[in-house]
């Protein structure tokens, strides 16, 4: 009896044992359970994490790519303008070169290529390189320039010789116009040295100023160049009043409309423009009691050249 009773306990406590082992062994399964889930979910955040990650990675590559062809485009466009650049800094060079003359190949040439150097001269006394009678206007052109002279380049197309033959009597005339647009009036001749620029013709100069004349007067005729126009009416019965100026003053002058030059001075003036002249003019106050008028009492010259 008290076997059976031992061997009943025995399997009462292996029974109780297998029970709460089972507990155990169900709350162990529950909690791997738990942790099962918990590690999907870390893992479906994991994989959806690197989707997106490979997501953005795209995106950014494809952004990369398009930079890249944006890059190249603007690359290709930046070389095609250097090259248009280019282009044009030659054209433009090429342009300059023919703007001027190098190497004369006619006399037409050899005259505009004379003005040209003439008036790039570094310095006013290179200009005498270029001037006829050189030792005999050094004098004049150092009184008229001093210190303010500046070189010039004068191109073809501000230079053109006039007439159909673009000549007055011994001189060739070119009209030229600088930088500033100031138009001048350029006497050239040929020598056995080839052409050069009458400068006292070019630049109307006179021995004894309009200035001088009017303070002081010259009792003997004295040559004068001078633009002269008719004067809108005249004082003195049978006379023509002209005005007479340079580039400083001026000063009124008369002639007889009978004489020899007055005749001739009517028929260079009767269209009533301003002309370049060479007169000759003395003081004489007994017809106008004026001493600040002239007597014309010859005409040397049309225009400033003799």
């Amino acid at each position: 009896m008290k076997t059976i009773l031992l061997t009943i306990c025995s399997l009462l406590l292996v029974s109780l044992s297998f029970a709460q082992s089972k507990k155990e062994m169900e709350e162990t399964v529950f909690k791997l359970d738990e942790k099962t889930k918990s590690l999907e979910n870390e893992i479906l955040n994991i994989k959806t994490n690197l989707s997106n990650t490979n997501t953005t990675l795209g995106l950014v590559s494809k952004s990369n790519l398009d930079l890249e062809k944006i890059v190249s485009a603007q690359s290709l466009l930046i070389k095609k303008l250097i090259n248009q650049n280019d282009s044009l800094l030659k054209a433009f060079s090429q342009k300059k070169v023919t703007d001027v003359i190098e190497t004369p190949q006619n006399e037409a040439d050899s005259i505009v290529f004379l003005v040209q150097s003439y008036y790039k001269s570094k310095k006013w006394e290179g200009m005498l390189d270029f001037v006829l009678n050189a030792e005999t206007v050094k004098q004049h052109m150092k009184d008229y320039y001093s210190d303010r002279y500046l070189p010039t380049q004068i191109t073809n197309e501000n230079i053109a010789i006039q007439g159909s033959n673009f000549k007055l009597n011994e001189s060739f005339i070119v009209q030229a116009r600088n930088n500033s647009n100031a138009r001048r009036t350029i006497y050239v001749k040929k020598t056995s040295d080839g052409f050069k620029i009458d400068w006292d013709a070019t630049m109307g100069y006179n021995p004894i100023s309009l200035q001088a004349f009017k303070l002081t007067g010259t009792a003997q005729p004295s040559e004068f160049r001078v633009g002269a126009e008719f004067s809108s009416s005249s004082y003195v019965d049978g006379y023509y009043r002209l005005l007479l100026s340079d580039d400083n003053t001026s000063i009124y002058g008369y002639i007889s409309k009978s004489s020899v030059e007055g005749k001739k001075l009517f028929e260079l003036l009767k269209d009533g423009t301003r002309q370049p002249l060479i007169l000759q003019i003395k003081s004489d106050n007994s017809l106008v009691e004026d001493t600040t008028v002239g007597i014309i009492t010859k005409v040397i010259a049309k225009g400033w050249a003799k």
